[in-house]
């Protein structure tokens, strides 16, 4: 049933010619795996297992754009950096007043689909800010990554994660699986659910980090292990990832006994759940040595981003 529907993912995405350009990116050879398609169908599935197929084909749209845009941005104009901010939202967001004659037809592609995402999924008008706001932060911490490798900057371990945690476009999903389930929820019980988001994008950074360190390494960036390494003359690489490792389980448990103390309702309480086991998702893909919440489960294998 998982394969039928990934499958079916799969094939409708491949069958939208104006999308064409970004599938065949993730269809063709990326320094991310082979089969990216793929895999952002299966995390698709995985990541919010409840979905109507509609909504898992947002969700699918919606990080097969995360890659896409992130490639461009990491892969072919590292150059851009935070000067470029209002320039590269207005090639992929549909900014007041933007023309999408005038963009590049892939860019207008993915700003017309996004906005289109925010209209027609079927949730309601009220979550609209918060999903634009998502990708606007996802935007500005890719491009601050690039104005640190540009710059030769090396930054605190806690800037770095402030920045990492909207990089890693983990809100960005997190948010449009919250604003497909619950549609009547207040802006306070919003914020608070958003910290969670924000606490669970954390431990998936670090993960991320342990898992794409050398490739990231080998491109001249630098990640949390780097920066741990880099801290003190006496550790070593290994050390590093073993501190990485330790600050990501540590993560993870704060954020299981901040939402144990969550004043649960009705409506809420299947979200915190998921993000739990969402975020348990990811690890289990990362595979991180050592970690006591791997579990190695193989239906779970997702590409590293």
């Amino acid at each position: 049933m998982l394969d039928r529907r990934i499958n079916k993912l799969k094939e409708n995405l491949m069958r939208q010619a104006d999308e064409a350009l970004v599938v065949r990116h993730l269809v063709d050879a990326n320094p991310r795996g082979d089969d990216m398609l793929g895999e952002v169908c299966r995390a698709a599935v995985l990541l919010h297992p409840s979905a109507s197929f509609e909504q898992a084909l947002t969700l699918a749209r919606t990080m097969a754009y995360i890659v896409y845009i992130d490639d461009y941005l990491e892969e072919e104009h590292p150059e851009l950096d935070l000067a470029d901010y209002r320039r590269v939202c207005q090639n992929f967001l549909l900014w007041p007043n933007r023309d999408l004659s005038q963009m590049p037809l892939v860019n207008a592609t993915v700003a017309r689909k996004i906005e289109e995402q925010f209209r027609e999924d079927e949730v309601p008008e009220e979550w609209t800010a918060m999903r634009r706001l998502v990708w606007e932060k996802s935007i500005w911490t890719m491009l601050q990554e690039n104005h640190w490798l540009k710059h030769k900057e090396r930054v605190t371990l806690d800037a770095y994660l402030a920045n990492g945690m909207y990089s890693s476009s983990f809100p960005i999903v997190q948010v449009s699986i919250l604003a497909f389930s619950y549609q009547d929820v207040s802006q306070e019980l919003k914020n608070r659910i958003f910290g969670h988001i924000c606490q669970a994008s954390r431990v998936v950074r670090l993960a991320n980090d342990l898992r794409t360190h050398e490739r990231e390494s080998a491109q001249g960036r630098f990640n949390s292990v780097d920066l741990i390494s880099g801290g003190s003359a006496e550790r070593t690489l290994d050390s590093a990832r073993d501190a990485v490792r330790h600050l990501m389980e540590e993560e993870f448990e704060q954020l299981k006994k901040a939402i144990a103390r969550e004043r649960r309702t009705g409506i809420t309480q299947q979200f915190l759940s998921h993000l739990i086991d969402s975020t348990q998702v990811l690890l289990d893909f990362y595979e991180v040595p050592g970690g006591r919440h791997s579990q190695g489960r193989p239906d779970r294998a997702l590409k590293a981003s």
